[in-house]
């Protein structure tokens, strides 16, 4: 209790200081939904159907169910009708679909495809997750045939005994055989999601997974803590059995580790969690970056100046759309401060920080920001930042910490604000 207490404190001290004591830190149901216009935005599609629900998944996500999953592409396609004139000719540089497991609706996808390409100025890459228990050779043919540029592997890990432990249904054997697929199919980026931290997982058992993956063809690994939403009553993980945060000292160590292993071996640094093989191949990424919208369940849009969220529930997502062409369930305005506070958290996570940004509708220098000023000279008094030119870099112990704060303080507003919005489809507000 003591713990929370001092987490929950210092969140509060923190955030009052950053993005200042008045601004808004609620979500509160829109009375008329109002799109701000915007030149560029990267487009989300959540693709909330699973055949299985992994116990350690976090994320909005229900059984596939084939009559269900007709009602919502409907419903899809009425929602990116409706935001193509809400924000004509608007540019796109990349599309993301997620989930779930978005390529269970392989055979439609081509449909969602072609209707992003009719109604929006679609010009960067299309981006898919999936897993291995997904994927045919046949299923890879027609993502690459329908216009998918870009594909991360949820393989989590090689050893048999942490995919029973989490719940994965699929072998070794196949994760290889998958990669090979994927490999034949010549995508443009290749990313591999791996887990680390798992219970009972030893240094032996990283140095073992990174040996595999680094042996692989894949373009890009990218390595997730199991815990990432320790607090999380979202999530299904409470499953599983002796399953607690790992101490401090263990995640540093194994961070490290994994840290030191992929830069020695010549990877690149692309994020927090993420390590490109070459420079030049495309790093794979979500478009959770300057701005983007969402379409589907629990889809959220952030326009710069207002931010989103679409309700969670896969019925009520159907049916309001068919009536407002929208589904909105929760929005948040941004003030100026809080703006930059949000971009600024994103190049912490890209580990690269500018001196000065040039946005949509928004432009600063760190420079004229005193709050961030300060916060980068002090990042820097502790080892956490170096300057490079105009920009500034985050150290490899500034890169775990930034992975610590992630966990225990802003998945805490995502915990809260989730489990609200899974309990009840339109929530009136949301404080956080």
């Amino acid at each position: 209790m003591l713990k929370e207490h001092v987490i929950e404190l210092a969140t509060k001290s923190a955030r009052s200081f950053l993005a200042g004591p008045s601004a808004p830190f609620r979500l509160k149901r829109p009375q008329a939904l109002i799109i701000p216009k915007i030149r560029k935005s990267g487009i989300y599609i959540h693709v909330p159907f699973c055949k299985q629900l992994c116990p350690y998944c976090p994320y909005n996500r229900i059984l596939y169910n084939a009559e269900l999953a007709s009602d919502y592409l409907t419903a899809l396609t009425r929602e990116i009708k409706y935001y193509s004139r809400q924000l004509p000719d608007m540019e796109v540089p990349s599309v993301y679909f997620g989930g779930g497991t978005p390529t269970l609706l392989s055979d439609h996808l081509k449909k969602i495809v072609e209707t992003l390409h009719s109604d929006f100025r679609i010009e960067g890459p299309l981006c898919i997750e999936t897993h291995p228990a997904d994927l045919t050779w046949d299923k890879v043919c027609l993502l690459k045939s329908t216009g998918f540029d870009s594909i991360s592997l949820g393989v989590q890990s090689f050893q048999q005994k942490f995919l029973d432990l989490i719940g994965r249904h699929y072998t070794p054997d196949k994760i290889e055989q998958v990669l090979n697929w994927l490999e034949r199919a010549n995508f443009m980026t290749i990313n591999m999601d791996l887990l680390f931290a798992l219970p009972g997982e030893t240094l032996e058992d990283l140095a073992a997974d990174l040996e595999k993956a680094t042996s692989t063809s894949v373009d890009q690994i990218t390595f997730y803590p199991l815990f990432t939403f320790p607090y999380s009553s979202i999530g299904q993980y409470r499953k599983l059995k002796k399953v607690e945060m790992p101490n401090l000292s263990m995640r540093r160590k194994m961070y490290y580790f994994l840290y030191d292993y992929l830069i020695h071996k010549g990877y690149h640094r692309v994020s927090v969690w993420s390590f490109k093989k070459k420079a030049e191949t495309p790093r794979f990424s979500s478009v959770t970056r300057e701005h983007y919208v969402g379409f589907g369940p629990s889809a959220c849009s952030y326009y710069g100046s207002l931010f989103t969220l679409n309700t969670f529930s896969v019925p009520e997502y159907i049916k309001s759309i068919g009536e407002k062409g929208h589904a909105v369930a929760l929005e948040i305005p941004f003030t100026e401060r809080l703006s930059i506070l949000y971009d600024f958290y994103w190049r912490l996570y890209d580990t690269t920080i500018p001196e000065r940004r040039e946005l949509d509708q928004l432009t600063y220098a760190l420079k004229d920001v005193k709050h961030l000023n300060l916060l980068m000279k002090l990042s820097e008094l502790f080892g956490m930042l170096e300057r490079n030119g105009n920009y500034s870099s985050l150290t490899r112990e500034g890169s775990f910490w930034i992975h610590l704060i992630q966990n225990y303080f802003f998945l805490r507003y995502i915990n809260t604000i989730w489990s609200e919005a899974k309990r009840e489809a339109w929530p009136e507000v949301i404080n956080f």
